[in-house]
């Protein structure tokens, strides 16, 4: 009796950590790279224009995935387009080339994420990600529920070639890291309550830099961009106009703005959005809770949004 009830307490352990330890790995959709470069292999050797939009049409985009198919219809994107792209950025695409056929090497780190979201969030619903090659179109997106990298973008860095790139698309290169944090802050969207279509600049800023927050949290690391360097340094001028256009619909100077103007960093919003979230969690003596509020605030509830805020106290943190 006694080696039966150590027998069973052991089988009973092990369920236990197996259920600790989930497998995501699953949840992970890579074939979309694949069958992109095999095509862009064929494009290679043919001379013929229609050819070659004909040969990628049949094998990239007809094999896509379901992500992938959702990625195509939401940024419009064409067989002629890409075939365009590798003729007018060569080198580019040369360069990603190797970075994207290796993107499992951070997979372990992937599933990381998925662990600490599970353990921080009890709520948290494991969405599919889909590693994509899209054409300069963003790096990430959630689009039915699924977590959707451009994977061209997403894994560039320092070491890609991006001369025949734009500046804006340079200047977001030059500080990217890896597809690591990208996806972390993408995987928060998949968990965000976003069922409202139509918000304010704070409601918007909230959902994105929140996220980032979130992150932080999900890879123990700090969010390495320009934005929050410059934010931390200037925060009482940021919150003077802030506050002034908090309430507007107009996004222009905080969200998807480019990096030059009035000399600030593009994207300010995301850190308006980081440290009154940052400052509610830091505030909160009950974390887990913090952190359902956090995942679970309607951005589009103005009133819900303004109520965040006031807890957070930030709004008369530097006075």
């Amino acid at each position: 009796m006694k080696y039966l009830f150590c027998f069973l307490f052991l089988c009973l352990l092990s369920v236990s950590v197996f259920a600790q330890k989930r497998d995501f790995t699953m949840y992970i959709e890579t074939s979309d790279i694949r069958n992109f470069w095999a095509a862009y292999d064929e494009v290679q050797k043919l001379i013929n224009p229609e050819e070659k939009v004909s040969t990628f049409q049949k094998l990239y985009v007809d094999k896509a995935t379901f992500g992938l198919q959702d990625f195509i219809k939401s940024r419009n994107f064409s067989s002629g387009q890409w075939i365009e792209s590798f003729e007018s950025k060569p080198k580019f695409w040369r360069s990603i080339r190797s970075k994207t056929e290796n993107i499992q090497k951070d997979f372990q780190n992937i599933q990381n994420l998925y662990q600490n979201f599970s353990r921080i969030y009890a709520d948290f619903s494991p969405p599919k990600i889909y590693f994509t090659m899209g054409n300069l179109k963003g790096g990430g997106t959630v689009i039915n529920g699924n977590l959707i990298i451009g994977s061209e973008l997403a894994a560039s860095d320092k070491e890609v070639d991006y001369s025949e790139l734009s500046q804006n698309y340079q200047d977001r290169m030059k500080i990217n890291s890896g597809i690591i944090f990208l996806t972390a802050h993408e995987l928060v969207h998949t968990q965000q309550n976003l069922r409202g279509t139509k918000t304010n600049l704070l409601g918007l800023c909230l959902k994105e830099g929140s996220a980032d927050f979130i992150a932080e949290l999900l890879t123990g690391k700090k969010v390495e961009a320009p934005y929050i360097d410059y934010g931390m340094q200037h925060q009482n001028s940021l919150w003077n106009d802030f506050e002034k256009e908090m309430n507007g619909e107009d996004f222009q100077n905080w969200l998807s703005n480019t990096a030059t103007i009035k000399d600030k960093p593009a994207d300010l919003g995301y850190f308006m959005g980081y440290i009154i979230t940052k400052r509610f969690y830091d505030k909160s003596k009950d974390k887990q809770s913090a952190i359902n509020i956090i995942m679970n605030l309607d951005f589009s509830n103005t009133a819900e949004t303004e109520q965040f805020l006031e807890k957070s106290g930030y709004k008369t943190a530097r006075k």
